[in-house]
């Protein structure tokens, strides 16, 4: 949600002594409520309709809010430009916010007006809560402008102040500019607000090109009228020339012009292809009606309001009759498209009759071009949910295949299902996915948006209107909640069907590609990758305890905002205290054999600001997981969640785990083997000696004959094996290594430092490495030098050469560390 609400206390689960015996009694009334049994209802706590979810709960006095609506609508005249995006619109906040600081930037400048903005917005929100068609902008600002001086009574400088501030603002509001509140028709607005905005400059742009065109073959049919002899007679000279024509002889100056020579003329039927392509350019005039919606008479055009360039017409049939002034509008403009491009053909002499000929005979609308197509009048069929799913499915059916780009809008009930009546159970079948039948045309562009995100909604009419072929547009709306303290409007309920993944936005566009990676579009959805999406909520458990959980906005907690839905919950009892009671998401995430073991809830808040647990029916459970499971399809659609990708990932994951397993008892017969091998080796050295040992004992005498003593053994004297001679003392080597100078050059890195220090002594070998050619040839401090600055620690100074040499004690210790 973009709302933003203040001042809300914590809820608090109230406190109650826990009943182990009454529990049992409980659940088993819950379950059985849980299961449908309707004689279970006297014996549990009636449902109150002051109950809200407990993420929503913050939203409870809509008065409060600061959300989107209304949307301030830029004027689609007065530019050449088309408007997309933010351009076409702004939450009002953000309009008046950036406008002031358009006029009055710096925190500085116009600080009574910066301050009292939010008075001044709010004015305008309660001026506009029960319009449903735009409002003139600048009127209405200025007349809440005055009043809201007046209520300040501010001295009289900062009246003045105030008051230049608010002139200056609002003579930055552009003329047409509109505020759109969110009434019952917003998407149908914002629809006709994005083609105006996009017609009108392109009407203007083929208007200069028609002129162009125009001029263009009158110059041709002038040249051509220059070569005929009627242009040399002494009349038309005298015309040619105007007022000037006294002053010569025509009659002589026609005499002497050449009349054999001269350019080829026109061929008769080249002119008259000319004059007509003349005459229809001359003829067009732009069509005041830029969209026409086409309805069963369902739509109140008095919520519409008087709208430049619109037209209603009623229709049993708005698929067909919608097709059918397509037709009739293209019938009608392609001798106008024809005629231009004709025109452009002939301008620039490129018309070649034997190809344009056949191609102009037969040109309609499939031969228009992208732009051409843009120009024709936008047709709206806007049909029911109940219509398109049952009766006027075949027809909806063929219009979507025809490719004509005809916009086709079906407003749906995030909780209802297009193919069941309104009045009956929308639960007792699988839901029809209006959206997803559209897929099914796959030439079609599909979307499923909501007027509770313009920008997602502006953004889809805008592409679609683009795309110039059939499209279907499943546009949510939402319901006024009616119940006590409830005072939630449409926009927080169609919001929150996004939010629990009731109407889900999703975008396919055939021009965008071929594969689905390339066609499908899935932003705008809250937390896409998850399941459903999760908020943090803060409360007070019954101790009083601060608590703050991750909380899941499911479909049951959408549900919960349907009046006609209570019967699907019941609230648990406070004194009931068992582990047996889930959360909706948490028991939709089991399967369902062990989910037949618990009760799933959803957490709500009464106007008390009480937090209880609500029981949901079974009923209700399964249509979330039926909704789960066409968000699961979008998921995969839009390549968030593959079940094809996980399958490969466990697959080669179990491929990897094999082969890892193999590779380790492949490892471990292998080691038991040579432990084997080991074993062997020695045990058949044990027996070896313990087979001499044997043989080389006298078993007559009673005692074990020892083996014979070696000769050097023999030579020894008892005294002699309990005193071991005192080593001969090792006489140490004379280090050497340290004497000379000497590097060693395989670590040598071509620095060319120690060459910079003396060229004599170090120089390169064959592979650029250094080696000492001569050490007498430089000092020992020189030597010591370059130990000391070489990066990788080759050269070894050894000891001097000269004994005579100047601080030898310093250098020496220096040249230590390097030896």
């Amino acid at each position: 949600m973009t709302a933003v609400q203040t001042g809300e206390a914590t809820p608090a689960m109230p406190s109650a002594i826990k009943d182990a015996e009454a529990t049992k009694t409980i659940l088993h009334t819950l379950r059985h409520f849980h299961l449908g049994n309707p004689s279970v209802r006297g014996q549990l706590e009636p449902l109150g309709d002051d109950f809200l979810p407990a993420l929503m709960a913050p939203y409870r006095d809509a008065s409060r809010l600061r959300y989107d609506y209304p949307l301030f609508l830029y004027p689609a005249e007065g530019g050449d430009e088309e408007r997309r995006g933010a351009e076409l619109a702004k939450p009002l906040s953000t309009f008046l916010t950036e406008a002031t600081e358009a006029v009055a930037p710096g925190e500085g400048s116009a600080r009574i007006l910066k301050d009292n903005l939010p008075r001044l917005e709010q004015a305008l929100r309660l001026a506009l809560q029960e319009s449903q068609a735009p409002v003139p902008a600048k009127p209405l600002l200025s007349e809440l402008s005055t009043k809201m001086v007046e209520q300040l009574g501010l001295d009289r400088v900062s009246t003045e102040k105030l008051q230049s501030d608010l002139h200056s603002l609002l003579e930055s509001i552009p003329e047409s500019g509109k505020f759109l509140a969110y009434g019952q028709h917003p998407a149908l607005h914002l629809m006709i607000h994005v083609i105006r905005s996009q017609v009108i400059p392109r009407h203007a742009h083929f208007q200069r090109e028609i002129e162009k065109y125009i001029r263009g073959l009158k110059l041709l049919l002038a040249v051509e009228k220059g070569k005929s002899a009627e242009a040399k007679a002494p009349a038309a000279l005298e015309e040619a020339v105007g007022h000037s024509s006294h002053m010569f002889d025509a009659n002589a100056l026609a005499d002497v012009m050449d009349h054999s020579h001269g350019s080829i003329g026109m061929t008769t039927v080249r002119r008259e292809r000319v004059e007509e392509a003349l005459k229809t350019l001359e003829s067009y005039h732009r069509e005041s009606i830029l969209v026409r919606f086409v309805h069963t008479d369902g739509l109140d055009e008095t919520l519409l309001g008087d709208i430049p360039g619109f037209e209603s017409v009623v229709s049993d049939n708005p698929c067909i009759r919608a097709k059918e002034i397509f037709d009739e509008q293209a019938a009608r403009l392609a001798k106008i498209f024809a005629a231009a491009r004709i025109a452009k053909l002939e301008i620039d002499d490129l018309y070649d009759e034997s190809i344009h000929d056949p191609w102009f005979e037969t040109f309609n609308w499939e031969a228009f071009s992208h732009d051409e197509l843009l120009l024709v009048p936008a047709v709206i069929a806007l049909e029911s949910a109940l219509r398109v799913a049952g009766e006027a499915m075949p027809d909806f059916s063929r219009l979507l295949n025809s490719g004509r780009p005809v916009q086709i809008l079906v407003r749906v009930l995030g909780h209802a299902n297009p193919g069941r009546d309104s009045d009956k159970d929308p639960f007792a079948h699988f839901r029809t996915e209006l959206g997803y039948l559209g897929i099914s045309h796959r030439q079609a562009f599909v979307s499923q948006t909501s007027a509770a995100r313009h920008e997602h909604l502006l953004d889809q009419f805008s592409t679609a209107l683009d795309a110039t072929r059939t499209g279907l547009h499943v546009i949510n709306v939402g319901l006024r909640p009616t119940g006590q303290d409830v005072g939630l409007n449409g926009w927080l309920v169609a919001g929150a069907a996004l939010e629990g993944r009731v109407h889900p936005f999703f975008q396919i566009n055939p021009s965008a590609g071929d594969s689905f990676a390339d066609r499908v579009d899935f932003s705008g959805n809250p937390q896409p990758e998850r399941d459903w999406a999760v908020h943090e909520f803060s409360y007070r458990d019954e101790n009083g305890e601060a608590m703050t959980i991750e909380q899941a906005f499911t479909f049951a907690d959408y549900a919960l905002l349907i009046p006609r839905l209570h019967g699907h919950f019941t609230p648990v009892p406070l004194i009931c205290e068992t582990d047996s009671l889930l959360p909706v998401a948490d028991y939709l995430a089991m399967q369902e054999e062990e989910s037949a073991q618990h009760i799933p809830y959803i957490l709500a808040l009464n106007s008390k600001g009480e937090l209880r647990q609500l029981a949901v029916s079974r009923t209700l459970i399964q249509a979330c997981r039926d909704r789960l499971n066409f968000w699961h399809a979008l998921q995969e659609m839009a390549g968030v969640r593959s079940r094809y990708l996980e399958i490969g990932i466990a697959e080669a994951r179990e491929e990897i785990n094999s082969a890892a397993e193999a590779r380790i008892e492949a490892l471990t017969a292998e080691q038991e083997q040579k432990l084997g091998e080991a074993r062997s080796e020695a045990a058949g050295e044990v027996m070896s000696r313990l087979t001499e040992v044997l043989l080389g004992m006298d078993f007559t005498s009673g005692a074990p004959r020892m083996p014979a003593a070696s000769t050097a053994d023999a030579t020894t004297t008892p005294a002699e094996t309990t005193a071991e001679e005192p080593a001969a003392p090792v006489e140490e080597e004379e280090d050497l290594g340290s004497e000379e100078p000497w590097i060693d050059s395989d670590l040598c890195t071509t620095c060319n430092d120690c060459l910079a220090i003396n060229p004599q002594v170090f120089v390169y070998n064959d592979e650029n490495q250094a080696y000492i050619a001569d050490a007498s040839a430089g000092t020992y401090a020189q030597m010591v030098e370059a130990a000391e600055i070489c990066p990788s620690d080759c050269i070894h100074p050894g000891k001097p050469l000269n004994d005579s040499e100047a601080g030898l004690g310093e250098l020496i210790e220096r040249a230590a560390k390097y030896n």
